[in-house]
């Protein structure tokens, strides 16, 4: 096992997350359409997918193979019954990946890979501070 495997496995399960953050963004759009919730959804849904594409590309710099599996996050925030619940949910997980985060830049990684992991990072907390504003005024 490469010296690097820790990492690119922790990339990975950031990958799958992410995933699981697109499909969970697809069902608050198609199964909770609220018009005061559609940007910040369709926020998160660009937000994730970029994160996707990045993932992808760091794993490949660090050396790694990039996982095809999609997390099981979206099926939790599914099983779920009312809209708050799902978004509580949805923090959490968004605060989840920003702490993940940080664990992955502390294994040392190339500049590049630092560099995105902190803007992904900065664009968790960004959604997770306009979903909180939603969730205080609901």
């Amino acid at each position: 096992m490469s010296e690097k495997q820790p990492l690119i496995d922790l990339l990975n399960a950031l990958l799958e997350a992410e995933r699981a953050g697109v499909e969970t963004a697809n069902h608050l759009l198609k199964d909770h359409p609220l018009e005061e919730l559609e940007t910040k959804y369709q926020q998160l849904k660009k937000d994730e997918a970029w994160s996707c594409a990045g993932l992808h590309k760091a794993i490949l710099r660090e050396g790694g193979e990039p996982s095809m599996k999609v997390g099981a996050f979206v099926n939790k925030v599914r099983a779920l019954e009312t809209l708050k619940e799902k978004l509580v949910l949805l923090n959490k997980g968004q605060a989840w990946v920003a702490r993940k985060i940080d664990e992955a830049i502390a294994y040392g990684t190339q500049p590049e890979t630092e560099n995105f992991l902190k803007e992904m990072k900065d664009k968790h907390h960004t959604n997770i501070g306009e979903m909180d504003k939603y969730l205080l005024q609901h």
